[in-house]
């Protein structure tokens, strides 16, 4: 949420360690160390880097963005339209679901769901699974899609083809961002 100052401070974090990481990350310790500390010799300098570097611990947080459902063709109820949401899964396990949008066959979202993670973020595969809304039976599944983070390059405003029985059946807007963080104890 914009504001929530544990959130800045997050994406502070990570974007101070993008600045560290595209300078080196090593480097530029290095180079701020030997700025303040010209009296020791190069093997006593080595040996500080070495300690500075060795016990960097990373994660990752990725937030996944619904932007939008679009163009749903497929209706499970008689008489009236769709009440879409999206379940939002990453690797099987369930993240949440967008709020339900009452009749409408394409909507806008802008929902947020994070991860945490200290693994490859390419080894994610997000799955989402659009469903109506009901409210005298179960929910039911309209179409599902998945986005591959180890196949694409570009994460941000990418459309996820929704199918059901091999048929498109409508799209998803979606956007991931992802924050490379350090570690600190």
């Amino acid at each position: 949420e914009v504001g929530d100052p544990e959130e800045e401070a997050v994406l502070d974090m990570g974007n101070n360690q993008a600045k560290l990481s595209s300078a080196g990350e090593c480097e530029s310790e290095h180079s701020e160390h030997s700025e303040h500390s010209e009296h020791l010799d190069s093997n006593q300098e080595e040996e500080i880097v070495e300690e500075l570097c060795e016990d960097k611990k990373f994660e990752t947080v990725m937030r996944v963005v619904i932007h939008s459902v679009a163009d749903i063709t497929r209706s499970t109820d008689i008489g009236s339209d769709v009440d879409p949401f999206v379940e939002v899964r990453a690797n099987k396990v369930l993240l949440g679901a967008t709020q339900a949008k009452a009749d409408q066959t394409s909507a806008t979202i802008e929902e947020s769901f994070y991860i945490k993670t200290e693994t490859d973020p390419k080894e994610i595969k997000l799955r989402f699974y659009l469903k109506d809304q009901d409210h005298m039976s179960d929910d039911d599944l309209l179409g599902h899609g998945y986005f591959d983070l180890e196949e694409e390059d570009n994460t941000l405003n990418q459309t996820v083809h929704l199918k059901w029985k091999g048929q498109e059946i409508g799209s998803l807007s979606i956007s991931v961002d992802l924050q490379k963080l350090v570690i600190v104890n």
